[in-house]
Order: C-alpha cells, then structure tokens, then sequence
C-alpha cells in the first residue's frame, strides 16, 4: 500500500530537518509517543501507543535511516513486530525551502503481514494519515515554541 502527501511548515528547512531527528521534538509531536531515545546516529527507539481499538500497545518501534541528505531528504524504515503481525514502513521526505516556510513531501509504503494485514486498506490508509497530521501539527507547534 503507498500513501504520499504534503503539508507546508512555517519553519525554515534546516530547523525542521534538525527538528525531525530531535528525540524530544518528536516525543512531543508525534501521538501516543511516551519516549524516544537515540540508539546511534542512524537508529532511533520508540515507545507508542495507539487509539486504535485492538491496537493498543505499548509498543517498541525502531526508526531507521537512510539516504540522508541533509538538509533536504531521507528515508526513514521501520518494521514493527507485533502480536497481531508486522508490517514494514518505508517513508521518503523531501523538504523543499518555500520563503519562511517549507513545502514537506513524503511517500510511504507499506507491507504488512499476519492478522493486521487482513484490515481494510482504507482504515490503515486513514489512521495513518491521521497520525501524520497530528504529527505535522505537533512539529509546528515545537517548532513555532523554539
């Protein structure tokens, strides 16, 4: 399953890209997030929760990168293992300079296997992109605070 989207963030492009790897900008911009840690320069560890039914957690998921080039572009790979399945998350971002702004790209892809590969793509698709918006909009938030 892919999903892309954009979003325009009123930050310049190399505060939000510094933003993106910033273990405490993210604990608090991305939802159900309790703590993230920085395992070494490529890997970060989280601890979520989700509001989805059934899907609660906690859950420990490792963010990984590559093809980092700063401050315009990376790829970031997770690949939860769950109860209920795994599925592997390959998301591509793209930061484009827009004035005092920065015109955010990004493209993900999806697998997933076992139980959670069974729910309707639409509903993944949603939560998702709901999630990204929570995310995009705590990202404003920390970043219009610093």
């Amino acid at each position: 399953m892919d999903i892309s989207g954009h979003k325009k963030v009123t930050a310049p492009r190399e505060k939000l890209f510094q933003a993106l790897f910033d273990p405490e900008v993210l604990k608090n911009s991305i939802p159900g997030c309790e703590t993230v840690e920085s395992i070494d320069t490529s890997t970060l560890k989280l601890i979520m929760t989700t509001a989805v039914p059934g899907f609660r957690g906690p859950y420990t998921v490792f963010i990984k990168t590559a093809e980092v080039l700063p401050p315009s572009h990376m790829v970031l790979i997770a690949e939860p293992t769950m109860d209920f399945g795994t599925m592997k998350v390959v998301c591509s971002v793209d930061l484009v300079e827009d004035g005092q702004a920065t015109y955010l790209s990004y493209q993900i892809h999806v697998e997933a296997t076992g139980k959670i590969a069974s729910v309707p793509e639409i509903l993944i698709k949603s939560t998702i992109k709901g999630a990204l918006g929570k995310l995009f909009n705590g990202l404003q938030k920390e970043l219009s605070a610093q």
